[in-house]
């Protein structure tokens, strides 16, 4: 009798066992045949600090913002402790301003610069321990606050850096003849040419279009850079000389492109129309994932008779982002929405995994004496 009890009790066991693994399994992205997502904040993080976040990195349970207002960093682990801040000042001696790009590489150690470089690499405490410099002079005078344009590579860093031979970023033909990044080894100065616009993109036809902004991130050995109003993703190979591998269409259900130029004076961009933009692509070995805005057309935009920069403020709410996931198996998924009161996305390590989100306060109308960060997670139905 004894004997039937427990094995009665075993199969009951073994029965919610299997039970359990079953329903973990089938909350796994890989083990889903449904490429359907959906966005879902899980959580809020107060950091005790009150700033203009431009930029910033989050890796390895570490965060390193950037408050443009007071050039100031700030370093926070992922519960919003603040760990050290380091104000830097804008002129004089040892100034540094106009900060565009904040890195940490996997051992945590963190980098800054902008768009007309120096580098920095920085110590622990955020003080500065070495300058690097690139072998030529920068002939960009503008860029993206934050710019998604500087990446490690094993030794080397990888970024967009116009200037080489003296081209200017700005001519005609620049997109068309010149390589778009360089591969800087920061030990001997020395930095190499790679990457040209593949066939695959508009601008490498040589008409005129609405001048991009240049993006990129990386993928194990694999370079995915993209024009920010081109719903186009490009692959490079960093083990084959940055030969181009393969170009994927975003396929969003709408993404405004303003048409061809008649000539290098005519401009549409919040003149007659916004355009879409891509604001960030991060990847996974497996996942990809693509956040970008749909634009407004021209009819709405002549409608609404826009008064800037008052009138700013309505783009956001005629203006929709998305998400996209390119799942390597299954191709791109739906079109996820995000919420108005999410701002700024800086990185997400992990696609499958939780990232955190600046929370957009002044289209909540709520002041606040402290950051806010969402922690959000792309779940898979």
């Amino acid at each position: 009798m004894k004997r039937i009890y427990l094995l009665a009790i075993m199969a009951i066991i073994s029965l919610f066992s299997c039970s359990s693994a079953d329903k973990s399994e089938s909350n796994s992205p890989q083990a889903s045949n449904s490429n359907e997502w959906e966005l879902r904040i899980l959580d809020s993080v107060q950091v005790d600090y009150l700033g203009n976040i431009s930029t910033g990195d989050f890796r390895e349970g570490l965060g390193l913002i950037y408050d443009y207002t007071a050039n100031t960093l700030i370093k926070i682990d992922y519960e919003g402790n603040v760990l050290g801040t380091q104000a830097f000042p804008k002129d004089g001696p040892n100034s540094i301003s106009f900060i565009s790009t904040v890195k940490m590489n996997s051992e945590g150690k963190p980098y800054i610069g902008h768009y007309r470089a120096p580098f920095y690499e920085l110590n622990e405490d955020l003080s500065v321990k070495r300058e690097i410099e690139m072998p030529f002079p920068s002939q960009s005078f503008g860029g993206l606050m934050d710019e998604k344009c500087f990446e490690l590579w094993e030794d080397n860093i990888i970024l967009h850096f116009p200037g080489r031979d003296e081209v200017s970023p700005y001519t005609e033909t620049y997109l068309t003849d010149n390589f778009l990044l360089e591969k800087l080894n920061p030990a001997t100065g020395e930095s190499s040419p790679l990457i040209r616009t593949p066939e695959t993109s508009k601008f490498s036809t040589g008409l005129l279009y609405e001048r991009p902004a240049i993006s990129f991130t990386i993928s194990e050995n694999d370079v995915l850079l993209y024009f920010n109003n081109e719903p186009k993703i490009h692959r490079f190979s960093l083990l084959d000389s940055g030969k181009h591998i393969e170009t994927l269409d975003l396929n969003p259900t709408k993404f405004i492109e303003a048409p061809e130029l008649k000539d290098k004076t005519e401009h549409y961009g919040y003149e007659k129309l916004v355009e879409g933009n891509i604001f960030g692509v991060f990847a996974s070995k497996d996942y990809l994932v693509a956040h970008y805005s749909q634009g407004i057309s021209e009819d709405v935009f002549s409608a609404n008779e826009f008064d800037f920069p008052k009138d700013f403020p309505k783009l956001t709410e005629l203006n929709q982002s998305y998400f996209k996931i390119y799942n390597t198996k299954k191709g791109w998924s739906n079109e996820i929405p995000l919420p108005k009161k999410i701002d700024k996305i800086f990185v997400i390590e992990d696609p499958i995994r939780p990232f955190f989100a600046l929370r957009n306060d002044e289209y909540l109308g709520e002041e606040q004496e402290y950051l806010t960060f969402y922690k959000i997670q792309l779940v898979q139905k």
